[in-house]
């Protein structure tokens, strides 16, 4: 039985997953246009019952050297191990980088996934592209955010969208537009809505929650009955795209009008203390409004830790002297701290609200950084080895899954490529990649990602 939609679609003498895949189209032209449209708009996983409901993924852009951070490699020649000495952990054996104190007190709440690897490029755009939907691919052959696949399969709950980008999409990192921040042919209805301002501001506000000056309630009514009236009229010619418009309407309409949306975003309503110890920046003000947001119903947040790689203070720590002057006093002064305070408070604020056990929270980044320094003390791109992690839901805490060689060059245990953490990710939510299916290009029925879930995380 596969669910496809909120139908389930009984297999005839039972076939496997792969042999449904190769009914393909065929498959899906034989069933009813109606049923078949149904199928296009409903979720794919019955969201009332899932136990793990939200996920909150942040994204460090320009991506942090694990030899620095999470995968340290204290005696290895001083070209390779760096400047920074690792710290014991709560739990024994596990040593991270000594600029995440606060992170060191919670690593039994954490996952460390220490052998991720890819083979296909160097470029920040490829490996954005990896983790954010599990393909590496080209503007012919669009895949969807994986923010956009769980609006997919679990639908939206209440006013908010499923899929929430926090601050802003990622710009430019130096190789093209192709960051897998869309939702590609999953079509308008999912794809992500995001914040674009900032909500370290003093005057911070979301423009897309405001009417329009001199917009009348009524007027705003009015023009939301001659659109639906307009699209009334054009069903006949292409319901399909009529029907993702229409969603994307009256997502629109809802966030105008809705009180518990305005709530959500509305960190005012925060305590100074919290704020203060989420960071008084854009990232840990960014964590902080992700809680609130799966707080109210948002099933998926990525928190974007900046949308450039150039000219600002960012994990590229190419240290070139130009825009990409990035250095160990930047990891030090800044970049470490900030993460550290983010994540150990969005991580102990979600377990102090009862949230945590429904919540996954994964650290993601591009690749890894070089293992020997350049000859300006700062290292390059790197997607031969590198660590990300897991915490809340349903992963086990407290472990290291996979390692690295002496000088963090490659995994020698339990390598992992990017799809296998994207696979892990949908299974702590609570989906059966083999049973839950969604439409592909041209309607075909496809899997979330082709890859499985890493079986050691989960508890």
């Amino acid at each position: 039985m596969l669910n496809i939609g909120n139908e389930k679609v009984p297999l005839c003498e039972g076939p496997s997953r792969r042999s449904f895949l190769s009914v393909g189209t065929a498959a899906a032209g034989a069933l009813a246009l109606p049923t078949f449209f149904r199928f296009q708009q409903a979720g794919a996983a019955d969201g009332a019952k899932a136990k793990i409901r939200n996920c909150i993924t942040l994204f460090l852009v320009g991506s942090p050297a694990s030899l620095d951070t999470w995968d340290m490699k204290p005696d290895a020649p001083a070209e390779v191990r760096g400047k920074f000495k690792p710290i014991k952990t709560n739990v024994n054996g596990i040593q991270i980088c000594e600029h995440f104190p606060m992170m060191a007190r919670m690593m039994d709440k954490v996952a460390l996934v220490r052998s991720l690897h890819h083979k296909t490029g160097a470029s920040h755009e490829n490996g954005q592209r990896w983790m954010m939907t599990g393909h590496d691919f080209n503007a012919d052959s669009m895949k969807p955010h994986l923010g956009s696949v769980i609006s997919r399969v679990f639908g939206a709950r209440g006013d908010l969208p499923a899929n929430v980008i926090l601050p802003n999409p990622i710009g430019n990192t130096g190789a093209g537009p192709l960051h897998g921040q869309t939702a590609a042919h999953l079509g308008s209805a999912h794809e992500p809505f995001f914040l674009n301002a900032d909500p370290a501001k003093v005057d911070f506000k979301v423009g897309d929650l405001e009417v329009p000056k001199g917009e009348s309630a009524s007027r705003l009514d009015a023009r939301k009955r001659l659109l639906e009236q307009v699209d009334e009229l054009q069903k006949h010619n292409d319901a399909r795209a009529v029907g993702e418009h229409d969603a994307a309407y009256q997502r629109a309409f809802r966030l105008l009008t809705s009180p518990e949306a305005k709530r959500a975003f509305n960190l005012d309503d925060e305590k100074a203390t919290t704020r203060d110890r989420y960071g008084r920046n854009t990232f840990g003000q960014s964590c902080l409004m992700a809680r609130r947001l799966v707080e109210a119903g948002v099933r998926f947040v990525t928190v974007n830790h900046f949308d450039t790689v150039f000219n600002l203070s960012c994990w590229d720590m190419h240290a070139d002297g130009g825009g990409l002057n990035n250095t160990y006093a930047d990891y030090e002064r800044m970049l470490c701290p900030q993460f550290d305070w983010a994540f150990s408070a969005l991580v102990s604020d979600l377990a102090d609200r009862g949230l945590l056990e429904e919540t996954v929270v994964a650290v993601f980044s591009e690749f890894g950084r070089t293992p020997r320094l350049n000859g300006r003390s700062g290292r390059d791109h790197y997607p031969n080895a590198w660590t990300n992690f897991f915490a809340g839901g349903s992963f086990k805490g407290g472990q290291v899954i996979g390692a690295t060689d002496k000088i963090c060059s490659r995994p020698v245990d339990t390598p992992v490529e990017p799809p296998q953490m994207l696979a892990s990710l949908y299974k702590g939510m609570g989906i059966d990649l083999d049973a839950t299916m969604m439409p592909g290009p041209g309607d075909r029925p496809i899997r979330l990602v082709e890859a499985e879930p890493i079986r050691q995380l989960f508890k």
